[in-house]
């Protein structure tokens, strides 16, 4: 069947040479429609954007959003020895102006200058702003600044509990404006409103569709936004006035930002050491031009399907373009090295080209399909990115198997190519003999160096650490990084749990018992400490009800309480309600069914975050018994992606790993030979485990996918090692000499493609962003010991498979 199939595929070698155009204009025609969508591909680097449409805990958060808005939020934190004076309040109030007039797609802004300040006079109760009227005196700005301080609402909210930063709160529209002509403001706050006051909240269907009819808010809109915010924080930052942004939309934007440029930059970077090396191997343009020009149209099919599909580009799948590039060199170089072989000992570039593909055609498509199979296997994960890895990544890999045996040898075969007697490669020729002599030689010691290794790795491998903390993939001086932990610092946290307790009956949150359990509940959370974290505040309904009371009893601060009697509530609720302050619907449903509760803790590592939010959930089942409680927000999601990818990824490798199994058994004819075969394939990536620890670098979900680029060369390398071992042990019955002529013809090409791999990802350590400097050190480390465990594990395993007869 081998011999078969290489003897077809010599013959296509032939037939491609004989019609190179006819060839070059089918596989252009075929590439037409993917090339085309090209520039409509999009990026989401939002954190809803790593879950599948159909995941409830995304389900619930959508509802959440349909309901009370989004929860993300922008917090700008202004610090200052000297907040409470006339010249700070000026500056605030033109910042908040400034923000209102210039930033789009906003839903609100909360800060000093507006916040509700909630107040009685005699029978009347009055929510008017902080700063209504704004002071012109020091002596107003004193008695504000006693209201502030005293305030249990603005503590850790808008004020710190110093004095000395103060922030201010951007809300954005839950829902995109693309496509909307209107200003989108006061007609959807309409809108919204009526439509939430005709809303039955005994059940969701009603609320749902609308939001399911409509997008969310874009990444470019959060972009552009964000554009907004910056340039106005320039224009006010001072020697005496510190301005940091935090908030996840603010980190989200600067990650995506952060690591398109280190990506694009080091792709460039690759492509530029491809090119060099590529030259200085083979020493004609062609060489050089050919392979590139395959692994850009891989690229572009594949970029261009996930447009045409509707799938954007996301932090995980950014993955992509290295991977193709790893297995599209990889391929075209061992494609080109036999080719030039070939082509300057007979100087027929017919027979050289039928040769080539009779040669390792095979081996190419087979290394091609394995590879495609293991990272195929993540197209199933619960981790919407890492499926669209797992599909479009295995897609692009058979795109690059397509051209490589088409449009490359038909572009060779129309090109005037001259023999070269002697060439550079003979300087390889002599590395690659003296190397064949070590698996040879030493090949026990070889063997018992890679198990004692292997043991260590995995030894090391119980200390590496989960992790899962998009901050601190920036630079500990990193403007974003240094804004969230000053803010997390001053003001006790700056992202959220949100929880949602349903009564499901009307007005049923003006019952005075259920707001107590609100208020105790409130009070308790705000104590929890745990190793990693706290939670800094706590805002609900009770919170509103609580200022009320005590605004109509004289403000006095013993009446800061909840009422005992129900139509009290009510009563104070309703004159809360007519007050003029909309922060009612910001806590509560139309209908009193629904209550939002706002948990705030500082920015923590997902892994870390467990704790806190089985503790949150834990607590509101107890308090809350008989209503349907929902925990949804930034925390929970971030939880749920993590621990998604981690399942879906140890899913997916015993699937790739059972799948490459049964391939290599099939390819080596032999399921000894086969299980045998790989050891090799899995010691590089057991030993990136070793690396990993020594440099402490946590498994995220970034160092996650390296083992699907580690599989893809690994497997590669093997098979091309082990195919053409097999073929010479059955001519010549030598393991010896066969290793030699395997390291002789496909070595080399292994040890060009892992060169020029291995620089190109190792300069990825150079990048600004600290996973991608990881990514860079782990992927080349594990490309090196790739290759090591091809030339010396995988010959010596041979040579006592030999000894032992087992191959036939």
């Amino acid at each position: 069947m081998h011999n078969k199939l290489e003897t077809l595929m010599g013959k296509f070698g032939a037939f491609v040479h004989d019609n190179p155009l006819k060839v070059i204009f089918v596989v252009l025609a075929l590439l037409a429609a993917p090339l085309y969508h090209v520039p409509q591909i999009k990026m989401d680097t939002s954190t809803e954007g790593f879950m599948h449409p159909e995941d409830p805990v995304l389900i619930e958060y959508n509802k959440f959003r349909a309901q009370f808005g989004r929860d993300e939020r922008v917090v700008l934190a202004l610090k200052s020895d000297d907040i409470f004076s006339l010249k700070f309040l000026t500056t605030l109030k033109e910042i908040h102006e400034e923000i209102e007039e210039k930033v789009p797609y906003l839903d609100d802004v909360t800060s000093l200058y507006n916040v509700r300040n909630t107040r009685g006079d005699g029978d009347k109760l009055i929510t008017d702003d902080l700063l209504e009227p704004f002071p012109t005196t020091q002596e107003d700005v004193a008695r504000i600044k006693k209201q502030a301080m005293a305030s249990h609402f603005y503590k850790d909210l808008l004020i710190s509990a110093d004095g000395k930063m103060t922030t201010i709160v951007i809300e954005t529209d839950a829902y995109s404006h693309e496509g909307d002509t209107s200003t989108g403001s006061v007609d959807d706050e309409f809108a919204e409103g009526f439509g939430d006051d005709s809303t039955d909240s005994s059940t969701d269907s009603q609320l749902v569709e609308p939001a399911q009819a409509r997008a969310f808010l874009t990444d470019a809109e959060n972009h552009e936004l964000l554009e907004a915010i910056h340039t106005i924080v320039k224009k006010y930052e001072a020697d005496d006035l510190k301005i940091y942004v935090a908030g996840s939309p603010a980190v989200n934007n600067a990650l995506k930002a952060q690591m398109q440029a280190d990506m694009q930059k080091f792709m460039r970077i690759t492509f530029l050491i491809i090119i060099v090396f590529l030259f200085i191997m083979f020493r004609r343009a062609s060489a050089v031009f050919y392979p590139l020009l395959v692994i850009i149209l891989s690229l572009l099919a594949t970029v261009g399907t996930m447009a045409w599909a509707g799938t954007a580009f996301k932090l995980p799948t950014q993955i992509v373009p290295s991977l193709l590039l790893a297995v599209s060199i990889g391929a075209t170089v061992h494609i080109l090295s036999i080719f030039f072989d070939r082509f300057n000992t007979t100087g027929d570039k017919k027979e050289a080209i039928k040769y080539t593909l009779g040669h390792s055609g095979l081996a190419i498509a087979m290394t091609s399909v394995t590879t495609a199979i293991g990272v195929g296997s993540f197209s199933g994960s619960e981790v919407a990115p890492i499926a669209d890895l797992g599909t479009f990544a295995s897609f692009g890999v058979m795109v690059s198997l397509f051209l490589t045996l088409t449009l490359l040898p038909a572009l060779l075969s129309i090109t005037k190519l001259k023999q070269k007697k002697k060439t550079q490669a003979g300087v390889l020729d002599a590395l690659m003999k003296k190397l064949a002599i070590v698996p040879i030689k030493y090949y026990k010691s070889i063997i018992a160096v890679s198990f004692a290794l292997v043991a260590l790795a995995l030894f090391s491998a119980s200390k590496i650490e989960l992790s899962h903390n998009p901050l601190f993939w920036f630079q500990p001086d990193d403007y974003n990084r240094v804004s969230t932990i000053e803010i997390d610092k001053a003001m006790n946290g700056s992202v959220t749990i949100e929880i949602v307790v349903d009564t499901k009956q009307e007005n049923g949150w003006n019952n005075p018992e259920r707001l107590n359990k609100l208020n105790v509940f409130s009070a308790e959370l705000e104590k929890y400490v745990d190793s990693y974290t706290h939670i800094g505040k706590v805002v609900s309904l009770a919170t509103i009800v609580k200022e009320t009371n005590r605004a109509l009893h004289e403000n006095k601060e013993e009446f800061y309480s909840i009422p005992n009697d129900a139509n009290l509530v009510s009563q104070e609720l309703l004159l809360f309600e007519n007050s003029g302050s909309d922060d009612l619907e910001d806590v509560v449903d139309s209908q009193f069914s629904k209550a939002r509760i706002t948990v705030k803790l500082p920015w923590t590592d997902a892994v870390k975050s467990y704790e806190v939010l089985n503790y949150v959930k834990s607590e509101a089942a107890k308090t809350f018994p008989n209503d349907t409680v929902v925990t949804t927000g930034m925390i929970p999601l971030l939880i749920n992606t993590f621990a998604n990818s981690v399942h879906s990824s140890v899913t997916s490798y015993l699937i790739a790993f059972i799948l490459i199994t049964f391939m290599m058994m099939l390819i080596l004819g032999s399921v000894r030979i086969g299980l045998l075969s790989m050891i090799p394939n899995l010691t590089p990536i057991i030993l990136g485990l070793l690396i990993m620890s020594v440099a402490n670098i946590p498994l995220d979900m970034f160092t996650l996918l390296i083992g699907s680029i580690a599989i893809g060369l690994a497997v590669d390398d093997t098979i091309h090692f082990m195919h053409n071992f097999r073929r010479y042990y059955l001519d010549s019955g030598d393991a010896n000499r066969a290793i030699e002529q395997t390291f002789y013809t496909t070595g080399k090409a292994m040890v060009i493609t892992t060169i020029v791999l291995a620089l190109g990802f190792f300069a990825y350590m150079m990048a600004n962003m600290i996973s991608v400097q990881n990514f860079g050190l782990l992927t080349g480390s594990v490309i090196v010991l790739a290759l090591l465990a091809d030339l010396l594990l995988a010959p010596a395993l041979m040579i006592v498979a030999a000894k032992r007869g087992w191959i036939k």
